[in-house]
């Protein structure tokens, strides 16, 4: 480290305002540090954190992608989602953030000058987090808009936090065996006991390098692009396509309804058996969906797609798959502190 770092420190903010309110939600604690003004103005928020399991590069290498994808079956609820906090009448936009766990925050120098800069403008550690190991904690710094000096606060103001919509994820492993050109319908029970109908109304396979190819033909799309750059963009999907599909292979496009509104997520067999491949990148532009043409179904619920991204035959008629977990949607939501 030079000493040219530690300069810059004392200069990144000029004026604090000390919240120090902690939050207590579904048996976890979180604590609201203060805000700093400085070129930007930004809100702290200490959080608990648990490293995620089988989290080193050995152990995921020991992981197929069943394994691998179950280990992000529960997200952990972070203030980074909001999206305004308001003291009092002041409304505070958020335009961002970041989040980092405090593991190696020992030799971070810029953390422990907020930390005490903080002490000295007031801000009391609460005794519960006094004690706190820093490995359990992680900081949440929220960027703020249009702030050049701190709002007025006191401590016994109302807190009310917004929180963005979001989707939580619920596994189900349902073996589903998808027959190209075939519908079919299948149940199964979501995470509150309910029975839950889906209607799979057709099944295609996806030439992802035809469909490319026509892209790249389309005068709506080329016309925006100089030659060289879309010479540029041909190259960069012809090496990600490579790494994911052989020429001449296709994906499964699968459209959909279900009795609740859910997004689902199939496998291919094949795929939860396997274990991951390293790719370079580009590799992470082919994530897909499939948009249907229609907005309802046949059975007149809202119509939705999926794409399962394991290569396969063009002659294939049979996928042995899963419908692996689905998404639930939530709403924004407002917390009072």
């Amino acid at each position: 480290m030079q000493l040219s770092y530690l300069e810059e420190i004392p200069n990144e903010w000029h004026k604090l305002l000390v919240i120090g309110r902690t939050i207590e939600r579904d048996d976890k604690k979180y604590h609201i540090i203060g805000m700093t003004i400085g070129e930007c103005a930004n809100l702290y928020i200490l959080e608990p954190f648990t490293e995620p399991e089988h989290s080193g590069r050995r152990q995921r290498a020991h992981c197929n992608n069943r394994a691998r994808l179950k280990q992000y079956e529960e997200r952990q609820e972070s203030y980074l989602h909001c999206s305004e906090i308001s003291l009092g009448d002041k409304r505070l936009k958020i335009q961002g953030g970041s989040g980092s766990p405090l593991h190696f925050a020992d030799r971070d120098f810029r953390t422990i000058c907020l930390f005490v800069d903080m002490m000295r403008a007031g801000w009391k550690v609460p005794d519960w987090l006094k004690e706190e190991e820093w490995d359990n904690l992680q900081l949440v710094t929220l960027h703020i808009a249009d702030l050049k000096r701190p709002p007025k606060y006191t401590p016994d103001m109302p807190i009310i936090i917004k929180h963005r919509p979001g989707h939580i994820q619920h596994i189900i492993e349902k073996t589903v065996t998808l027959t190209v050109g075939k519908s079919r319908t299948f149940s199964f029970k979501d995470h509150c006991g309910e029975e839950v109908q889906c209607y799979i109304n057709r099944v295609t396979l996806i030439d992802v390098w035809k469909d490319i190819e026509r892209q790249f033909q389309d005068p709506r799309y080329i016309k925006k692009l100089t030659s060289e750059r879309l010479q540029e963009a041909k190259e960069h999907c012809r090496k990600a396509l490579e790494q994911s599909v052989p020429e001449g292979m296709c994906y499964v496009g699968i459209e959909y309804e279900c009795s609740k509104d859910i997004s689902l997520q199939f496998c291919a067999k094949e795929y939860l058996r396997s274990y991951p491949e390293s790719h370079n990148g580009s590799a992470s532009f082919l994530m897909m969906n499939l948009k249907p043409d229609q907005e309802t179904g046949t059975h007149g619920l809202p119509l939705k797609g999926a794409v399962i991204q394991t290569p396969v035959s063009p002659d294939t008629v049979k996928i042995p798959a899963e419908m692996f977990m689905y998404f639930e949607r939530t709403k924004e939501w407002e917390e009072q502190i």
